[in-house]
Order: structure tokens, then C-alpha cells, then sequence
């Protein structure tokens, strides 16, 4: 799969190029949305998980851990940092039943690369398949406004021993459904004052809702709830396709338990974080 190509070589700087997403804030109200639709357990499976940051916030409130990766380079970070973690290499596409978990999450990017219906569709199949019949599942998806944003812009950034340009590919018309695309150049030091440049391609397809919502229900799912979010984490109760950066999906087993017992929904009007 291209994208396994893509983060083994951006691996080693992953850390760096995602250093302002602001993890534990964002996993705090992802969180708080699982369980305003029925969370009640602690055990997490976190897909495409890759350094581990998308689940050390929760592996730091108590939750029991597996997570998977199809790049083995993240996941080797990912055991560095949290050696209790159960961590897989696994192809989301081709996810085995790996037990009965509470909360399943595909956060930031992992579904975004499946770019054709069949392989979101083989992918969220994996999602049911691990979900236990009273869990919750939450992913999210990149929107229009993202794409037309951040994929059509460059930006570079830097710490003691590496730069990291960042090369967006997509256009302030990009359409809905649209394959887009970025280059990722990472420059490390070499022999004297040189230095070394490895590049990666990420493609990734735009997912309109109504297509998600169709895809959802063929994967044995059930979509409770659909929320925007800006940048900095801050979350809002819709969706508008032209202002969030992302859709916030989450659902349930279709042969699951009654979502009944939902405590009324709080999402606080925070300021924007970046």
C-alpha cells in the first residue's frame, strides 16, 4: 500500500510534523463525545495508530491498549514509548478480529488513504468485526476545507537535526470525492555539511458524508452521530464541508446494544488552540 511507503519514510519525523495537533486536549473531547453515545469500558483499539500518539492519552487514564499500524518504523516508535501497549502490524483494509473492544478509533489520516469504496468499505468492516456489541467506534475524515487548505499550501518545519517540508498538491477548487495529494521532503544531516533528502508521496481520497453514511450502514454499522471540527481541537454538533478541517463520525454495531441511556451532549465553546 502507498501509504506504508509514505510513513516509514517520514517515521522518524512524525513527531515533528504533527508537534501542534495537541493530542491530549483533542483525545479528552473525542473521548467525551464516545461517551455521550454509550462508551462504558476501557478497552481501546486505536487503528493507524502510528508513533502512539493518537492512543497515549488514553493509555494514560487507564484504558488497556492494542493498537495497529501498517508501518512497522511507527510502531517501533510506538513500543519505545508505551511498552505495555498489545501493538500490531496490520492493514486496515485486511483487519483480523483481534477481540472485543469498547472503544475502536481510526484517528488522524488512517482512512483518509482508502481510495476506493471497496477499501473504506473493507475497513470499517474491520472496525465491526472488533467492536463489542455495546461499543463505540469514532474516525474521522478530512473535509473540503481541509483539502482546499492545508493540501494546497507548503509549509516547512524544523527542530536541532531535521527540516521537514511539507508540499500540498490540491487547489482552492478541489471537488467533492476528489484523490488529492502532498509531498513530504524530510532533510537530515550527512557527511560533513551536507545533508540527506527522502521524500514520500501521501494520497488521499475526499469522503462526502453521504457516501460515508452509505458505507457505514454496508459494514454492519450503525452512524449515531456526525460533528465538525475546527483547528485546535475544538469540536462542534455539525457538519459544514467548507469550515471544519474535519468530519467526526462515530458509530455502533448494528446488533449492539440500545444508545437509550446518552447523557445530554456538553461541547464546550472553547477557543481555537492553533
Amino acid at each position: 500500500m502507498q501509504s506504508r511507503e509514505a510513513y516509514e519514510s517520514i517515521a522518524c519525523s512524525y513527531d515533528l510534523l504533527t508537534q501542534g495537533y495537541g493530542h491530549e486536549i483533542w483525545l479528552d473531547r473525542l473521548e467525551s463525545l464516545a461517551v455521550h453515545y454509550g462508551l462504558k469500558g476501557t478497552r481501546l483499539l486505536d487503528l493507524g495508530c502510528g508513533t502512539g500518539k493518537s492512543f497515549l492519552p488514553l493509555l494514560r487514564r487507564g484504558y488497556s491498549v492494542t493498537a495497529c499500524d501498517l508501518s512497522p518504523s511507527m510502531l517501533a516508535i510506538a513500543r519505545r514509548k508505551a511498552p505495555s501497549a498489545v501493538l500490531h502490524e496490520a492493514d486496515l483494509r485486511d483487519l483480523p478480529a483481534l477481540g472485543e473492544f469498547d472503544l475502536v478509533t481510526a484517528l488522524d489520516d488512517p482512512l483518509n488513504y482508502m481510495l476506493t469504496e471497496s477499501d473504506l468499505e473493507s475497513a470499517l468492516h474491520g472496525i465491526a468485526r472488533n467492536l463489542a456489541p455495546d461499543g463505540v467506534a469514532i474516525f474521522d475524515l478530512n473535509t473540503l476545507a481541509q483539502y482546499r487548505g492545508q493540501f494546497a499550501r507548503d509549509s516547512a518545519v524544523e527542530s536541532d537535526t531535521s527540516l521537514l517540508v511539507w508540499r500540498g498538491r490540491a487547489g482552492d477548487e478541489t471537488a467533492s470525492g476528489a484523490t488529492v495529494e502532498a509531498t513530504v521532503d524530510v532533510f537530515t544531516p550527512a557527511e560533513g555539511d551536507t545533508w540527506r533528502r527522502s521524500s514520500s508521496v501521501h494520497r488521499q481520497r475526499h469522503w462526502p458524508r453521504k457516501t460515508v453514511e452509505r458505507i457505514v450502514a454496508a459494514a454492519d454499522l450503525t452512524l449515531v452521530g456526525v460533528h465538525g471540527q475546527l483547528a485546535g481541537a475544538h469540536i462542534e454538533s455539525h457538519l459544514d464541508e467548507l469550515v471544519h478541517i474535519k468530519a467526526i463520525y462515530l458509530a455502533r454495531n448494528r446488533k449492539g446494544g440500545s444508545n437509550d441511556d446518552r447523557r445530554p451532549l456538553a461541547i464546550a465553546a472553547d477557543p481555537v488552540l492553533c
